[in-house]
Protein backbone atom coordinates (compact mmCIF):
# COMPACT_ATOMS: atom_id res chain seq x y z
CA UNK A 1 0.00 0.00 0.00
CA UNK A 2 1.72 3.52 -0.83
CA UNK A 3 0.91 6.19 2.01
CA UNK A 4 2.12 9.55 2.58
CA UNK A 5 3.38 9.13 6.19
CA UNK A 6 4.76 12.11 7.90
CA UNK A 7 5.76 9.46 10.63
CA UNK A 8 5.85 10.34 14.89
CA UNK A 9 7.82 13.32 16.14
CA UNK A 10 10.60 13.09 17.55
CA UNK A 11 10.30 16.35 19.76
CA UNK A 12 6.23 16.92 19.59
CA UNK A 13 5.82 19.47 22.06
CA UNK A 14 4.67 21.98 22.40
CA UNK A 15 1.24 21.21 21.33
CA UNK A 16 -2.41 22.47 20.78
CA UNK A 17 -5.45 21.90 18.91
CA UNK A 18 -6.23 24.42 16.05
CA UNK A 19 -6.25 25.19 12.05
CA UNK A 20 -3.14 23.45 10.05
CA UNK A 21 -3.06 24.74 6.58
CA UNK A 22 -0.14 24.08 3.67
CA UNK A 23 0.38 21.74 0.94
CA UNK A 24 1.35 18.58 -0.02
CA UNK A 25 3.51 17.57 -2.82
CA UNK A 26 3.47 13.52 -3.48
CA UNK A 27 6.09 12.07 -4.93
CA UNK A 28 4.79 8.96 -6.04
CA UNK A 29 0.52 8.20 -6.47
CA UNK A 30 -1.16 7.95 -3.76
CA UNK A 31 -5.09 6.94 -3.13
CA UNK A 32 -6.05 8.35 -0.07
CA UNK A 33 -9.35 7.58 1.26
CA UNK A 34 -8.43 7.78 5.14
CA UNK A 35 -6.09 10.31 7.50
CA UNK A 36 -4.62 8.95 10.93
CA UNK A 37 -3.07 11.82 13.29
CA UNK A 38 -0.40 10.96 15.63
CA UNK A 39 -1.73 11.39 19.04
CA UNK A 40 1.19 12.92 21.78
CA UNK A 41 1.33 10.46 24.20
CA UNK A 42 -1.54 9.60 26.86
CA UNK A 43 -3.40 12.23 25.07
CA UNK A 44 -6.52 12.11 22.71
CA UNK A 45 -4.71 14.07 19.98
CA UNK A 46 -6.48 13.60 16.64
CA UNK A 47 -7.60 15.33 13.52
CA UNK A 48 -11.10 16.89 13.57
CA UNK A 49 -11.72 17.65 10.30
CA UNK A 50 -9.77 17.39 6.76
CA UNK A 51 -10.26 19.12 3.17
CA UNK A 52 -7.65 18.91 0.31
CA UNK A 53 -7.50 21.37 -2.50
CA UNK A 54 -6.54 21.12 -5.85
CA UNK A 55 -6.10 25.06 -6.77
CA UNK A 56 -8.50 26.43 -5.28
CA UNK A 57 -11.15 23.61 -5.85
CA UNK A 58 -12.09 21.15 -2.97
CA UNK A 59 -11.31 17.65 -3.97
CA UNK A 60 -11.95 15.65 -0.83
CA UNK A 61 -12.82 16.04 2.71
CA UNK A 62 -13.70 14.23 6.13
CA UNK A 63 -14.72 14.98 9.39
CA UNK A 64 -14.10 13.32 12.77
CA UNK A 65 -17.25 10.81 14.56
CA UNK A 66 -15.34 10.65 17.75
CA UNK A 67 -13.28 8.66 19.87
CA UNK A 68 -12.60 5.64 19.87
CA UNK A 69 -11.98 5.65 15.77
CA UNK A 70 -9.12 7.05 15.53
CA UNK A 71 -8.93 7.46 11.28
CA UNK A 72 -11.10 9.70 9.59
CA UNK A 73 -13.18 8.89 5.79
CA UNK A 74 -11.82 10.92 3.32
CA UNK A 75 -14.65 11.19 0.90
CA UNK A 76 -14.46 11.35 -2.01
CA UNK A 77 -11.53 8.77 -2.20
CA UNK A 78 -9.10 10.82 -4.12
CA UNK A 79 -5.51 9.52 -6.23
CA UNK A 80 -3.11 12.55 -5.38
CA UNK A 81 -1.02 12.69 -8.28
CA UNK A 82 3.31 12.17 -8.48
CA UNK A 83 4.72 16.01 -8.63
CA UNK A 84 1.24 17.93 -8.17
CA UNK A 85 0.50 20.34 -5.30
CA UNK A 86 -2.37 20.33 -2.92
CA UNK A 87 -3.38 22.41 -0.38
CA UNK A 88 -5.01 20.96 2.94
CA UNK A 89 -6.59 22.46 5.67
CA UNK A 90 -6.51 19.85 8.97
CA UNK A 91 -8.35 20.96 11.80
CA UNK A 92 -6.91 19.02 14.94
CA UNK A 93 -8.08 18.08 18.48
CA UNK A 94 -6.74 17.71 21.59
CA UNK A 95 -2.55 17.19 21.50
CA UNK A 96 -1.55 15.79 17.67
CA UNK A 97 2.07 15.38 17.64
CA UNK A 98 3.59 18.36 15.82
CA UNK A 99 6.73 18.09 13.32
CA UNK A 100 8.22 21.66 14.32
CA UNK A 101 9.68 22.77 10.57
CA UNK A 102 8.25 24.87 7.94
CA UNK A 103 8.60 21.97 5.14
CA UNK A 104 9.67 18.39 5.70
CA UNK A 105 10.55 15.47 3.02
CA UNK A 106 8.09 12.48 4.61
CA UNK A 107 7.69 9.13 2.82
CA UNK A 108 5.74 9.57 0.22
CA UNK A 109 6.36 13.05 -0.64
CA UNK A 110 7.01 16.81 1.01
CA UNK A 111 4.44 18.66 3.33
CA UNK A 112 4.54 22.31 3.64
CA UNK A 113 3.04 24.45 6.77
CA UNK A 114 1.82 27.40 5.30
CA UNK A 115 0.06 28.47 9.12
CA UNK A 116 -1.09 26.89 11.61
CA UNK A 117 -3.29 29.19 14.06
CA UNK A 118 -3.53 27.36 17.59
CA UNK A 119 -6.93 27.53 19.93
CA UNK A 120 -5.41 30.77 21.30
CA UNK A 121 -5.82 32.49 18.46
CA UNK A 122 -1.56 32.46 17.96
CA UNK A 123 -0.19 32.03 14.60
CA UNK A 124 3.35 29.71 13.36
CA UNK A 125 4.28 29.25 10.35
CA UNK A 126 6.63 25.94 11.05
CA UNK A 127 3.81 23.84 12.74
CA UNK A 128 3.02 20.55 10.69
CA UNK A 129 0.41 17.67 11.98
CA UNK A 130 2.17 14.31 11.78
CA UNK A 131 -0.12 12.60 9.94
CA UNK A 132 -0.67 9.43 7.81
CA UNK A 133 -2.77 9.25 4.00
CA UNK A 134 -3.58 6.30 2.79
CA UNK A 135 -6.72 3.82 1.50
Amino acid sequence: MVVFDTGESGKPYPSIAGTHKGTIIPSQNITVSKIYTYPCTDTGGHTKSIKLYENSTSIANGTWTGYPDDNITITPSVTLFAGHTYNYTVVTGSYPQILHAASKEVTGGTITCSSFVDANGCTHSNWIPAIRLAE
